[in-house]
């Protein structure tokens, strides 16, 4: 082992005799600390020094499986193995494929040691290569780390090498699958003993694991760390240890890195851009009704670039490093943020998005930007956001606001599918028609390049086992739900007997349906679902994808089988939320005594063909053009008013709330008159196999009692039921057994 007291006293023998040297840390200070005045009255000097330390940089981070194994043989031994793992018995030769040594307990790999030059090619502060023993653990947790060398200026900042091994110590035991986030003591009579974040990030920080970093020692502590965490990750992939089924290296080859330009990232389309024109933002806001453009455009020349939108996943490190740096890179993407956590870089040249000028809270969506994948609309919210001061790419344009977007598991956003940003500008409304529709829209779409993506597993991410797992008390009560609708249903003679356990249970199954189910876990079938299917049966697809929503699944998959036997009935009747909702209005407004409209059933005939048009008009458009289905599915209230709890755009809420509102006099009328799903549901709900409602010879002729009690208006003149209208809500079969009531009933028992 070397001797770090007898090699630092050297160094420092060597500092104070050469006087190149002292010249040399002087250029040192200088360039970190007046970065500013070098920039200015020292470029022509020290651009060749500067350009040869990038250079080096850029062959150190490369993919070290061309240089081979060059550390590992060179430090391992029994001793070591011992060390980290204190267990082991034994060790195994050096894999060369991956730069790791297996280590053995009674003949079975207990874990792996790694060396992190070998792994990473990190390097320290003083721009030189350090090295660092890690033992990993087969159930992905660190064993031990051990520092064998380093180069770093701790002399001249009063920290020594057993500063560094007391911070190393701390790694110990900490799981890879979760990112690190260093902190820092704070010092003074007001704050002694509290800790701050060295470089804060956004997102979903509560699982981060806190580590103390060397104070004064920053960025050796931070590098020090990716290298450990970032390597370990790579070995646990290689060598099969599971970090977590959402893990994104799963998905993307984060570790593939090659120094790129600017223009060179736009170019292979790693960095996506738009211009927005200002002529195109004019030519928008004139087809809106009543709409002009901002007042700060007005009397700017139409060609003069309004802004230009800048969007990447910097997730992988070929796109991170390029555009955010090594050391940016390691902190807020690489070790800094869990396994599963994907990380967007979103930069604007030109007008500002958000408010800076004000506090926001950190929930409130950003009102001018979203992100849409498929039918998944991502609100990006502040507490998502890091904004970043600028960025480390070569040739880079310069950007008013640039920063990074950190997405966790809850998002769904898959970073290997297409995905858009959405950027908006509000215009100035000449009237209160137009205040709810005063915004012009432009896309920014992204997809990342094929390099970056393991095809081979690229479904992975899709597996529905540990999703269902995560999920599996959401799973078990949704089952629940089915199974009682389902129980209804088969003992429905029983319940229609008595009024009042009829009504009472309706009630608050509705009310659980609506509640629970619509507005706490979002299960919510929509036509998207419907249309997804249909492009996955024409066009192909992974078939795991429709898994990735359990209580989508267990919902639709009950409804489709409850068809044989009772038609719409379980879904519409009493498994959907929105449906739900607007049933519980219209018994809210009898009991407020509002008056209830009657359509004429002329009217009525020809109303209830509109939703038929508008599904076979989404199912054919979809069949020619995808992106246009998805747009018209905008009907459907049910994403406003369940998924987003009515968190949507003004225009979209106004249809909502005039739905509603309508539906406080004519019982469901949206489910009656404009539900394609329900229009779906009721195609296939003629695969019915037996009726399941009775119905006496006096029904219809000269008994119509049942018609008014119909909430859908299901039953014909003659007292058929149009069983393709009908919700299941057994109001007839009340009607239909209540003695009291019933005039054939009353007429049996006179």
């Amino acid at each position: 082992m070397l001797n770090f007291t007898a090699g630092l006293n050297r160094a420092k023998m060597h500092f104070f005799i050469n006087k190149k040297s002292i010249l040399n840390a002087i250029l040192f200070i200088t360039l970190f600390f007046s970065e500013n005045a070098y920039c200015q009255n020292s470029t022509a000097v020290l651009e060749p020094i500067i350009k040869k330390e990038k250079l080096r940089e850029e062959i150190l981070v490369s993919d070290s499986a061309e240089i081979g194994s060059l550390k590992l043989e060179e430090y391992i031994n029994l001793e070591i193995i011992k060390y980290l793992f204190p267990l082991a018995e034994g060790y195994g030769p050096v894999d060369k494929d991956v730069f790791a040594v297996p280590v053995y307990k009674e003949q079975s790999i207990i874990g792996y040691v790694f060396e992190t030059y070998d792994i990473t090619r990190g390097l320290g502060y003083s721009r030189r290569p350090f090295h660092i023993l890690v033992g990993l653990r087969i159930d992905g947790i660190i064993s031990k780390v051990k520092l064998v060398k380093h180069v770093e200026p701790i002399g001249i900042l009063g920290r020594t090498d057993e500063d560094f091994h007391k911070y190393l110590e701390q790694f110990e035991g900490i799981d890879i699958s979760r990112g690190v986030s260093l902190t820092l003591n704070l010092t003074g009579a007001d704050i002694e003993g509290s800790k701050i974040a060295m470089r804060s990030t956004a997102g979903e920080t509560k699982n981060l694991t806190k580590i103390d970093g060397v104070s004064r020692t920053t960025t050796s502590s931070l590098l020090f760390m990716d290298a450990i965490l970032r390597g370990a990750r790579k070995i646990a992939r290689q060598k099969n240890i599971d970090l977590k089924d959402k893990d994104l290296g799963n998905i993307l080859d984060l570790e593939v890195y090659n120094a790129q330009k600017w223009n060179s990232l736009l170019k292979d389309k790693s960095l996506s851009s738009k211009k927005i024109i200002v002529k195109d933002i004019n030519a928008k806001f004139k087809e809106l009704y009543k709409v002009k453009s901002p007042r700060e455009i007005r009397f700017i020349n139409d060609e003069k670039e309004y802004s230009q939108l800048f969007l990447a996943v910097v997730s992988p490190s070929g796109i991170g490093i390029n555009i955010l740096g090594r050391r940016w890179y390691d902190q807020y993407v690489s070790a800094g943020r869990n396994v599963e956590d994907i990380v967007v870089f979103f930069g604007v040249n030109g007008k500002n998005w958000r408010d800076v000028t004000g506090k926001k809270n950190l929930n409130t969506p950003y009102k001018n930007i979203h992100i849409e994948q498929g039918g998944n609309k991502i609100l990006l919210t502040p507490k998502m956001y890091k904004s970043l001061p600028f960025n480390h790419s070569k040739n880079g344009v310069e950007l008013n606001e640039q920063g990074l977007f950190f997405f966790s598991n809850k998002d769904k956003l898959n970073p290997a599918l297409p995905f858009t940003l959405i950027y908006s500008i509000d215009g100035i409304a000449d009237s209160e028609i137009g205040k709810d529709n005063n915004r012009i829209y432009f896309k920014l779409d992204y997809l990342i390049p094929n390099k970056y993506i393991l095809k081979d597993i690229i479904n992975e991410k899709f597996n529905w086992k540990p999703i269902w797992g995560e999920e599996r008390s959401k799973v078990i009560i949704s089952i629940l739900t089915l199974l009682i609708a389902i129980l209804i249903m088969s003992f429905s003679k029983s319940i229609s007997k008595h009024r009042k356990t009829h009504n009472f249970l309706r009630v608050i199954f509705l009310t659980w349906t609506f509640l629970w189910l619509g507005w706490y876990v979002g299960g919510q079938i929509s036509i998207i679902h419907l249309i997804n299917i249909l492009q996955w049966s024409i066009f192909g697809g992974d078939v795991n994808m429709f898994l990735v929503e359990p209580v989508i699944v267990v919902i639709a998959l009950g409804s489709i089988m409850s068809l044989f036997l009772w038609g719409r009935a379980i879904f519409c009747g009493w498994l959907c939320p929105f449906g739900a909702l607007q049933e519980l209005l219209f018994k809210l407004a009898r009991i407020h005594n509002l008056k209830k409209i009657k359509i004429s059933s002329s009217y009525d005939y020809y109303l209830r063909k509109i939703k038929y048009v508008i599904l076979f008009t989404i199912i054919i458009t979809s069949i020619i053009d995808y992106n246009v289905a998805a747009k018209m599915t905008i009907i459907e209230p049910f994403k406003a008013a369940i998924t987003l709890r009515f968190i949507a755009p003004a225009t979209i809420l106004f249809w909502v709330f005039t739905l509603l509102f309508v539906c406080l006099f004519i019982e469901r009328a949206y489910c009656r008159y404009f539900c394609s799903l329900g229009a779906s549901f009721a195609l296939l709900g003629r695969l019915r196999l037996k009726n399941y409602l009775l119905r006496r010879k006096e029904c219809g002729s000269p008994c119509k009692a049942c018609n008014s009690e119909c909430p859908t208006g299901a039953i014909k003149k003659d007292g058929e039921i149009q069983m393709s209208e009908c919700f299941g809500c057994l109001d007839c079969q009340v009607m239909y057994y209540d003695k009291n009531r019933c005039p054939a009933l009353v007429s049996l028992k006179k």
